[in-house]
C-alpha cells in the first residue's frame, strides 16, 4: 500500500481501513458520541503521523498501531468512567429461542467481558479476534512474539474467569 501524499489519497486510506477503525472504537468506547470522538482523534493522529511512517512495517500495521495507541491513551485519560456490569444474563438469552439470538447474545457477552479488561488487554484481544498472527500482533503492539503469546494466554484465562458466571448460568439453563 502506497503512502498517501494528498488529502484525497488520505481520505481513501481512511475509507479502506474504516472497518478496522470502527472495531477499535467499538471495543474502547461505549457510547456513539465517544466512538465518534475516538474515530476523529485516530484520524487526526494518523494524518499528523503519516510523515513519520518509515515503511519498516506494512502501512496497515502502522495504522493499527496508531489506532490502538490513540485508544489506549484516550482510555487512560478517562479514568473516571463508571461502567455498570450485569451479573446475570437477561431472561431472553437464557431461554435462547433460536441459534441466531444465541450467537448474538454470546457476542454481546464476550464484548461485556472485554469491556472489563485493561486498555492494552483490549488491544491484544481485538487483534487476536481479528485473527492476526502472534507475529503481526507483536509488530502492531511493539512487543516480542513470545510476549504476545504469553499476554494473550493470560488474557484468555482472565476472560474465562470474567465470563464464568455467564457460562455456568447458560449450562444450568440447558
Amino acid at each position: 500500500m502506497e503512502i498517501p501524499t494528498s488529502e484525497k489519497a488520505f481520505e481513501q486510506l481512511i475509507f479502506e481501513n474504516q472497518a478496522m477503525l470502527i472495531k477499535v472504537c467499538n471495543i474502547f468506547c461505549k457510547t456513539q458520541t465517544d466512538k465518534d470522538d475516538l474515530f476523529q482523534e485516530i484520524t487526526i493522529n494518523l494524518w499528523k503521523g503519516l510523515s513519520s511512517f518509515k515503511g519498516n512495517s506494512k502501512l496497515s500495521t502502522w495504522i493499527y498501531r496508531v489506532s490502538l495507541n490513540t485508544a489506549i491513551s484516550k482510555a487512560g485519560r478517562k479514568k473516571k468512567r463508571l461502567v455498570q456490569y450485569q451479573d446475570k444474563l437477561p431472561e431472553s438469552a437464557a431461554i435462547g429461542s433460536n441459534d441466531d439470538s444465541i450467537d448474538e447474545e454470546q457476542i454481546r457477552i464476550l464484548y461485556k467481558g472485554i469491556e472489563r479488561l485493561k486498555p492494552v488487554e483490549k488491544a491484544l484481544i481485538l487483534l487476536y479476534l481479528e485473527e492476526h498472527s502472534y507475529s503481526e500482533i507483536a509488530d502492531i503492539i511493539g512487543i516480542s512474539e513470545k510476549n504476545a503469546g504469553v499476554k494473550l494466554h493470560r488474557i484468555k484465562r482472565k476472560l474465562e474467569k470474567i465470563l464464568q458466571p455467564y457460562i455456568t448460568l447458560k449450562h444450568a439453563e440447558s
